[in-house]
């Protein structure tokens, strides 16, 4: 739009004509939420907004204000460097673009997007600006609803976890059927061991190929049966692949509108009768059995301890010494225990470690000891088993080199000195002992030094002296 030329009017009423008159303002106000006319000293020369906004109010006081003072000190700096910008490239540029928030008092703001235009007389600004509260608000609702889906999806993650923990470690074996196809919608590893096939092949898959005298309309059938409050229909059933005899048992349920049913699959021969009758004959063993049984956690320490254990380390009950750590009760303590634990670990059991155990009263009693590592996967146990060997001997070693080298010593007398034999006897002995410590250890340097009382170095040169080094690494 071009300025009339006329000599006769000042400039400053020219330039308020375009928000002073009627069409020009509704042209303005029409393009934009606010209309401002800035003077070049950054007075507010007129402003205006649209006639149905509750803007009106709010720009009616602004006429004669400087601008700064209606803005807080971020938004005036902004100004005032998108001001120099436009001045300084003049007024046949784009538009300036700036995000201004007027600081309305009592803590209310107003964040307007502006659009500025530089006037011909290269002094005077002309701001067109969108309310941006409508796109904050909508901003705000996105976010919210953006929070929410989160929320809902880690709700939704903590209960697939929990079910699919459920599903793996529960002792039932649990099938879920859709009844429209009958097909596996899911099924755990018990069930699909008892069925005898892989997890994975069986989902997707029709439960009926699996099991003889069982088809999808009896199933069904029979789980629509009404029956006894909270009872479960049960179906006579056998398995495809190992002719196991089988019951099912079930109940029909709806989940995001399908129709589906869970099934528990039991071996009726297998199950209560034959578990309980082992169960009891184990717990009896356990109780009255002639060697001690212990059960430890993963860190030695006792779980459960038979009578037999406490007579053999004179302990009060079962509950004065659970808790506390196997070390405890043993002759070499940590080094014995560390020993257990990393064998039993790495190869799932120990056999024959012959040790002391430690009384409550001071005493020792030779046990020797056999371990084996229960590898749960959450919560490991070690499970020993002790026998008394008191008056069998506890220690044992092989035979043939310790005859071989005990024969030597006996075949000096009459031709040494005794103070040649005792030497002699001395060095048997310590290869005896090393040779012990290695084998308890399952050749393990540094427990066998340990053990020995020995620095790791020492041990070395003593491995060298009686010719154990090249037979360990062997």
């Amino acid at each position: 739009m071009t300025l009339p030329d006329h000599r006769d009017l000042s400039l400053h009423k020219e330039i308020a004509r375009l928000v002073d008159d009627p069409f020009t303002a509704s042209v303005l106000t029409g393009l934009s939420d606010l209309c401002v006319l800035l003077e070049p000293d950054g007075r507010v020369v007129a402003a205006s907004a649209k006639a149905d906004s509750a803007l009106v109010s709010v720009v009616s006081s602004w006429a004669g204000r400087s601008l700064r003072d209606l803005l807080d000190d971020v938004s005036a700096e902004k100004l005032e460097r998108r001001v120099a910008q436009a001045q300084a490239e003049g007024a046949d540029q784009a538009p300036r673009w700036a995000e201004l928030v007027h600081d309305l008092g009592g803590g209310d703001v107003l964040p307007v997007r502006y659009a500025l235009y530089l006037l011909p007389d290269r002094e005077h600004l002309l701001m067109l600006g969108q309310d941006q509260r409508p796109t904050i608000e909508m901003q705000q609702l996105l976010l919210n609803a953006q929070i929410a889906l989160e929320r809902d999806h880690e709700a939704q993650r903590e209960i697939d976890t929990r079910y699919r923990l459920l599903m793996d470690f529960t002792t039932d074996a649990i099938v879920l059927v859709a009844t429209a196809s009958g097909q596996i919608v899911d099924i755990n590893h018990d069930a699909a061991a008892t069925l005898g096939r892989a997890r994975a092949d069986m989902i997707g898959k029709p439960l009926v190929d699996y099991l003889v005298g069982l088809s999808r309309e009896s199933m069904v059938s029979a789980l629509e049966q009404p029956s006894t409050a909270g009872a479960a229909a049960v179906l006579d059933v056998e398995a495809k692949s190992t002719q196991r005899k089988l019951q099912v048992s079930g109940k029909l349920f709806r989940a995001s509108g399908e129709q589906l049913a869970i099934l528990r699959l039991k071996d009726p021969e297998g199950g209560s009768i034959g578990d309980q009758r082992l169960s009891d004959n184990l717990r009896q063993l356990f109780n009255h059995g002639a060697d001690a049984i212990v059960f430890a956690d993963r860190d030695g320490n006792i779980l459960a301890a038979s009578e037999t254990f406490l007579n053999l380390t004179d302990a009060p009950s079962s509950a004065a010494v659970r808790g506390r750590s196997l070390s405890e009760f043993l002759a070499r303590g940590v080094v014995d225990l560390r020993v257990l634990l990393e064998n039993a670990r790495r190869a799932g059991q120990l056999r024959m470690y012959a040790t002391k155990l430690n009384t409550d009263f001071g005493a020792q009693v030779g046990v020797e000891i056999s371990a084996t590592w229960l590898d749960d996967q959450f919560d490991p146990v070690l499970g020993l088993v002790m026998r008394n060997a008191a008056t069998t001997g506890a220690w044992r070693a092989e035979t043939t080199g310790q005859d071989s080298n005990m024969q030597g010593v006996i075949e000096l007398v009459g031709s040494s000195t005794l103070k040649d034999i005792v030497s002699e006897t001395t060095d048997v002995i310590e290869k005896i002992c090393i040779e012990t410590a290695l084998e308890l250890t399952r050749n393990n340097r540094v427990a066998a030094a340990e053990m020995l009382g020995l620095s790791r170095q020492s041990l070395y040169v003593k491995l060298r002296k009686y010719d154990l080094l090249s037979k360990d690494e062997s």
